[in-house]
């Protein structure tokens, strides 16, 4: 028996040895890490590439790197990804906002890359992940439209009109906040004073604000009584408060919630344009997917699965709910990407 635990107690050590030595090897500058996303100059995923760059670079991983497209096309995304396997790519963060990514995820795994995605859930009804999906995290998007949906209701009880419901596209993200929202609403419904208030279709607003802002401004246009609008887009704060404006509506008039503290949506929220902001964790996540990046390489393990907070933003809240803790965020990617 002692002989026995004199062998384990020895092997235990020497698989110390093996492990600090290997720890000590580990030089985070071999590795290629890179973030790959669409429309990757929109200021919304630049507050995503700002989280996952400083992470890496704090890190320690000289080699990292923004891939996708500047356009909205998801295969060129998809290619950028093919490409960067090919190349010896060691992880990626991959802007999956539905299933079309998984052939390439799959693909990039089977090639030896590490891929974790942030932003959207992608977990099956037993929790499992997409094949080659190493890690996914997310903030729940069925609690922050439950959020908006109350605090709506609580600004609009006992008026008369309608509310406008918007997207950017359909994806799993965005479409489980617009059924929170509903399904709160008629449950609101039951104890307050909304008999008056009709919801709107969902309208797909898209992601370009020019475009976005017409088809806004034609929503408010064709509903006149239009008394609150909850876009899910990242530039829906504003694409909004300009349609209203160029509708001949006040500041107010309509109660607007919009997702993301953009610098923007930030200046709209002060200004009384929008009465909140969804402040999705985008730097958080793309930060600790990289922070995951890292224990992977090194031999550690991560959970499958991290839920993520949006904190609801106004104009009177504080540290997260508060403007100033944002501004600081956005300030830096517009010095970060100058």
């Amino acid at each position: 028996m002692k002989k026995i635990l004199a062998f384990v107690l020895t092997l235990a050590m020497l698989l110390s040895v093996a492990l600090t030595s290997l720890a000590a090897d580990f030089n985070p500058a071999d590795y290629a890490v890179a973030i790959a996303m669409p429309m990757y100059n929109h200021p919304v995923h630049r507050i995503v590439q700002l989280g996952f760059l400083k992470a890496a670079k704090e890190l320690g991983y000289t080699n990292a790197k923004v891939i996708g497209t500047e356009g909205g096309d998801m295969a060129e995304m998809y290619a950028a990804v093919d490409a960067f396997a090919a190349e010896g790519g060691k992880a990626c963060m991959v802007w999956a906002g539905d299933s079309s990514a998984y052939e390439c995820i799959a693909n990039a795994a089977a090639a030896g890359v590490i891929v974790g995605v942030a932003h959207f859930n992608h977990r099956n009804a037993d929790g499992t992940l997409p094949e080659g999906m190493k890690f996914n995290m997310a903030c729940d998007p069925v609690l922050y439209g439950k959020q908006v949906a109350e605090l709506m209701a609580k600004k609009l009880e006992g008026k008369t009109g309608s509310i406008a419901l918007t997207q950017n596209t359909k994806n799993v993200t965005e479409n489980a906040a617009n059924d929170s929202f509903r399904s709160t609403w008629a449950e609101l419904a039951k104890t307050m004073k909304l008999e008056g208030i009709t919801l709107l279709d969902t309208e797909l607003e898209g992601g370009v604000v020019d475009s976005a802002t017409a088809v806004n401004l034609a929503i408010i246009q064709a509903h006149p009584d239009i008394i609150g609008a909850f876009g899910t887009t990242g530039n829906s704060p504003i694409t909004w408060s300009d349609a209203a404006t160029k509708a001949g509506k006040a500041d107010g008039e309509i109660a607007i919630v919009g997702m993301d503290a953009t610098e923007g949506n930030l200046n709209a929220l002060e200004a009384g344009k929008v009465i909140a902001l969804v402040a999705q964790p985008l730097y958080q996540e793309a930060y600790l997917t990289m922070q995951y990046f890292d224990k992977i390489l090194r031999g550690e393990e991560v959970p499958a699965w991290t839920d993520l907070s949006a904190p609801i933003v106004t104009k009177d809240g504080t540290g997260e709910n508060g403007i100033d803790y944002h501004r600081g965020i956005a300030s830096e990617v517009a010095t970060f990407f100058k």
